[in-house]
């Protein structure tokens, strides 16, 4: 990793922020910070000591965006992550602003980022990528992507830790690294008298969430509309839907003079808990009037339906056609569906092939070419295992 860098601050000058350059010296590279308005599923975080790191994990060998609440903690760990001269222009940006007075005075200053220890941005990296793991890996039936498997995950994120201890030494904490998945882990935690002689496959889902063209429903009433989609990763905490743009799915019927909107929506790999702790709710947009009903969890689907007003004319299609659902998890994530929701479901293809390619390189023994065993894009131990045991997929 090497290349200029911007030291500025944000925040009314209450922040210090070292934001990677491009090439040309304009932007600020493909380093996302927590500064941004709203998480992107691709940024991988870490809470180092004095502030926050964060990479993207589609360029991982890219520099990464540090913000800084602390610079004092910080420069334990700048000058080995950066290199000497960040640290100096650093102290340097750091001490002019604060004789400047003026809280919104603003000192940037550029230099060459070189880390004084390589070795440990390596291991950051991948500590970064094993806590972004914890919470976004796209687990799914549907696409065949297995889930990690939360204890080796967490394992990874031990020895990680230890590896980067000087990132966090400063740290006043009692754990050596905080609990991920929480939910997952309930879902792992199974009734031991579930079934489970009955295993899921990839193609049941698919079969399922695959368009039809029948028009009649098995029960005899009249199917108006029907669609399938994605969600918003961002709405839910993990181990809770099936991360496909195929996992959700809905259909408008009209029977005994009735018309529904039934909703369907696969759930997380995973066996499911006998009583979920945690249930989402779709919000459905396209009717007379916003819909917003709760789910709850049917063998490996949380379904949930509503009365459909389809009266009115000049407004919504009065058949159902072109609704749309947004599943969510009340309180959580993002306030509402995301401003641009094509360019989100972009971003989560390219995470889906990224956790393709990465369970490929492992089914086929190891790094790729040009990656070695603790570059940027090595394997964990989890996705070493999932894909080896992912004969279900």
């Amino acid at each position: 990793m090497a290349g200029a860098v911007r030291i500025g601050r944000a925040e009314g000058g209450r922040l210090r922020v070292i934001i990677p350059l491009n090439p040309d010296g304009s932007g600020g590279g493909s380093a996302p910070n927590v500064l941004d308005s709203a998480p992107g599923v691709d940024v991988a975080v870490l809470d180092v000591a004095g502030g926050h790191l964060t990479w993207s994990v589609l360029a991982l060998e890219a520099a990464p965006a540090a913000v800084l609440d602390d610079v004092g903690l910080a420069q334990e760990w700048v000058w080995a992550v950066y290199g000497e001269r960040v640290a100096l222009a650093l102290a340097d940006a750091n001490e002019a602003v604060t004789e400047a007075a003026p809280a919104q005075a603003v000192a940037e200053a550029e230099a060459e980022a070189a880390p004084a220890l390589p070795g440990l941005v390596a291991s950051a990296r991948r500590l970064a990528f094993a806590h972004w793991a914890a919470r976004w890996w796209p687990a799914s039936l549907i696409d065949s992507i297995p889930a990690l498997d939360e204890r080796l995950l967490d394992q990874d994120i031990g020895d990680l830790t230890e590896e980067c201890d000087l990132l966090f030494a400063a740290q006043e904490t009692t754990d050596s690294h905080p609990p991920v998945r929480s939910y997952a882990d309930t879902r792992a935690d199974a009734d031991a008298d579930a079934d489970t002689d009955v295993t899921p496959r990839a193609t049941d889902y698919a079969l399922a969430a695959g368009p039809a063209s029948a028009t009649a429903d098995p029960e005899g009433g009249l199917t108006l509309a029907r669609g399938t989609g994605g969600s918003d990763w961002r709405r839910y905490p993990p181990g809770l839907v099936d991360a496909s743009e195929r996992a959700v799915s809905w259909v408008v019927v009209r029977a005994d003079a009735r018309t529904t909107v039934t909703v369907n929506v696969v759930a997380a790999p995973g066996p499911p808990p006998a009583q979920p702790l945690l249930t989402p709710r779709a919000a459905v947009s396209g009717a007379a009037d916003q819909l917003d009903f709760g789910l709850r969890l049917v063998a490996d689907s949380w379904l949930g339906d509503a009365p459909f007003d389809h009266a009115g004319t000049g407004g919504p299609d009065p058949r159902g056609a072109g609704l749309a659902v947004d599943v969510y998890l009340p309180g959580f994530g993002t306030p509402g569906p995301p401003d641009d929701p094509a360019a989100q479901e972009a971003v989560r293809a390219r995470v889906r092939d990224l956790a393709r390619s990465r369970l490929a390189r492992a089914r086929a023994g190891g790094t790729s070419a040009g990656d070695s065993a603790d570059g940027p894009g090595s394997l964990l131990r989890a996705e070493i295992a999932a894909a080896s045991d992912d004969t279900d997929f």
